[in-house]
């Protein structure tokens, strides 16, 4: 059998058709966001040149997680083919509570990326950024902040055992995984041996990590599609 003729079954595969819709909706967004990033910031309406490495890397998870919580929130919109996306190889249509479950993730993957993406598109619209329009915007994050934990707790009793474990497996992995670089780099930074972190650097970093962790953990317990 050549290499060509397994190319049919290759892209038969569910993972691999939920691997490709994911790749080509973040090619999309990025493009898309790209487009109009390079718009507003040569119309002088968003500063991009002056945000740090912590900034561009919760704005990247915040588009990320946008751009999830939409297609999760429209897939889910039909039940017909919400099981066909969200859980591939599943060719049943969704119940009532599978869609309504699929669409408070959404929701929730949405409102997180929003409080993310807030305070680094204020600084960037904004320089310097009026105390009103901050605190307003505060807020706002605070409003949020408290509907999505609403939302979590809500998802959390009506997950599964299996997927519960991989929530609390995420967290354990997480909180040991970098307890030990923060506190060496505290220490560092204690003995004036190296740059001073910002509490938005470790938010950015733990982000990033908890995302990457999530998705190794899903996956090695078989909720990778």
């Amino acid at each position: 059998m050549t290499v060509a003729s397994k190319f049919p079954k290759f892209f038969a595969s569910p993972k691999v058709r939920m691997a490709s819709i994911l790749a080509v909706c973040g090619g999309f967004v990025g493009f898309g966001s790209g487009m109009l990033i390079g718009k507003l910031e040569k119309a002088g309406a968003m500063r991009v040149e002056g945000l740090g490495w912590s900034d561009l890397l919760s704005g990247l998870i915040a588009l990320m997680l946008i751009a999830l919580g939409v297609m999760v929130l429209l897939v889910s919109a039909s039940r017909k083919t919400a099981l066909r996306v969200l859980d591939p190889g599943n060719a049943r249509d969704a119940t009532p509570a599978q869609a309504s479950y699929y669409r408070q993730q959404g929701l929730v993957a949405l409102l997180a990326g929003v409080m993310l993406a807030a305070p680094v598109l204020a600084n960037s619209v904004f320089d310097p950024l009026p105390f009103e329009l901050g605190a307003a915007v505060m807020a706002g994050i605070v409003a949020l902040f408290l509907v999505q934990t609403v939302g979590n707790l809500i998802l959390w009793q009506r997950s599964d055992e299996l997927v519960r474990q991989v929530m609390s497996e995420t967290g354990a992995v997480s909180f040991w995984l970098l307890q030990g670089p923060l506190f060496l780099w505290a220490a560092g930074e204690k003995l004036n041996l190296l740059p001073a972190l910002s509490l938005w650097d470790a938010v950015a970093v733990l982000m990033a990590s908890y995302l990457l962790i999530s998705t190794l953990v899903s996956a090695r317990r078989g909720l990778g599609g």
